[in-house]
């Protein structure tokens, strides 16, 4: 992704070759998606952050224009209201003019709006939204948890064949090697219709 450090992945690439010591492309190829899954996965915790980030400080920034809403009253001059709050309030209320009961609180609201939203354009938060948008907005935590699963899966997967084939190649052909067993753990058998 943009800004990640190159180094680092660099760095976790050898570190794993050195500690699992592949022999041959293969296994070559096999350290290389071990190294790409565990990149991935540890990147879903920033994501996962960045989900609530972009939900709560949306929150908090609606919350806040609420309390602004709280100390405004009809019957006044539209002019004299925060820019935000002035364009706010002329999609609603075209011809309405508009009273604040309290400048102080009203101004302080607006600030903590201005605020949230500014938190909502780090780069965290930002994050966040690109996978919502991904996710088409609904049940981003859920399909973030299944891309999780997902990965694990390829991670542990290209383990265990890693595992298998360095076993065979030590075993140097006199023993088969061990024997790849598919487990399913969804109660439903393969031979039931």
């Amino acid at each position: 992704m943009p800004g990640e450090d190159e180094e680092a992945l660099r760095e976790l690439d050898e570190r794993l070759k050195d500690e699992l010591q592949p022999v041959g492309g293969l296994e070559n190829l096999l350290v290389d998606r071990i190294v790409a899954s565990y990149w991935r996965l540890s990147h879903l915790g920033r994501v996962e952050a960045g989900i609530f980030a972009w939900e709560l400080y949306g929150e908090l920034a609606e919350r806040a224009r609420q309390e602004a809403r709280s100390y405004t009253k009809q019957g006044s001059r539209f002019e004299d209201l925060d820019e935000d709050l002035r364009k706010e309030i002329s999609r609603a209320i075209a011809t309405s003019t508009i009273t604040i009961t309290d400048q102080e609180k009203h101004q302080g609201a607006v600030s903590k709006a201005r605020e949230m939203d500014a938190k909502r354009e780090a780069e965290t938060a930002t994050l966040g939204l690109t996978f919502i948008r991904d996710a088409d907005g609904a049940n981003a935590f859920s399909k973030l948890s299944r891309y999780e699963a997902t990965i694990e899966r390829s991670l542990y997967k290209a383990l265990h064949e890693l595992q298998r084939l360095q076993a065979a190649r030590r075993a140097d052909g006199g023993v088969p090697p061990p024997a790849s067993i598919d487990v399913n753990v969804t109660g439903v058998s393969r031979d039931e219709p």
